[in-house]
């Protein structure tokens, strides 16, 4: 049975391109609810031995790579050893989010043979975790996602890590998450409220369910808490706003 798994993110009514990370100003909930997705995870995870995630969408803009982001930041501040990969290999939103520089070496070099792990992995001070850019984009980026060099890779990196996070394009415009799919130990699927249509997310699901993909869960971002809470008028959370974003 598919796991729901809410995270209660402040409400956009546009759509962009811009993350909305955590830092030390994000509302009280917002950072809760992905301290909250993240005891979900540690949970299901450690009970399976899950060391990599996938993370990917239905459609763009469901906000997979702030979601891969928070969470690696998030699970980085409880202690854990992360490493997040950009395995867009068409557009890198990650890399791009994070500002790590178009020229830098990445995924690409690595499983063309032209580099070492070592050689491109990039840390992020300000988060605290590891980050694999994709470097130049390939002229065959789901050639190289499917090859064995990938699968090599993953298993490579969870040995080293405690969590390896995988940001991959949604399923619905490229077969590149459909394809490493078949190689990580599970997958959040992102959906976001008045914006991911059921029709698209139930296609992505049987997509990864197609090539045996283990679906972990999925994501409703931008999910209004005090709207659809039985606590609406905002008492609940706002009475626990003094405790502040460090408090677990």
């Amino acid at each position: 049975m598919l796991r729901e798994i809410f995270l209660k993110n402040s409400k956009q009514k546009n759509i962009d391109r811009k993350p909305h990370l955590i830092n030390k100003e994000a509302p009280f909930h917002y950072v809760e609810a992905y301290k909250s997705l993240r005891t979900n995870i540690d949970f299901i995870a450690s009970t399976n031995h899950y060391r990599n995630i996938m993370i990917t969408s239905a459609t763009p803009g469901d906000g997979k790579s702030t979601t891969a982001i928070n969470l690696a930041a998030t699970m980085a501040d409880s202690g854990k050893h992360i490493i997040l990969i950009d395995c867009d290999l068409r557009k890198g939103f990650l890399s791009t989010y994070l500002k790590i520089s178009r020229s830098a070496f990445g995924i690409t070099e690595i499983l063309s043979g032209k580099k070492t792990i070592e050689e491109v992995v990039f840390h992020h001070a300000d988060l605290n975790i590891d980050v694999l850019p994709v470097g130049t984009f390939p002229v065959n980026p789901s050639e190289l996602i499917g090859s064995s060099e990938m699968l090599d890779l993953i298993r490579s990196l969870s040995e080293q890590y405690d969590y390896t996070l995988i940001d991959t394009p949604p399923v619905s415009v490229v077969t590149d998450a459909v394809v490493l799919g078949r190689f990580v130990d599970s997958v959040l699927l992102v959906a976001r409220t008045d914006h991911t249509t059921k029709q698209a997310l139930n296609i992505s699901r049987q997509y990864l369910e197609d090539v045996n993909a283990n679906i972990l869960g999925t994501v409703l971002n931008g999910y209004d808490a005090k709207k659809y809470s039985y606590y609406q008028d905002g008492g609940y959370y706002d009475s626990y706003e003094s405790y502040g974003a460090d408090q677990s």
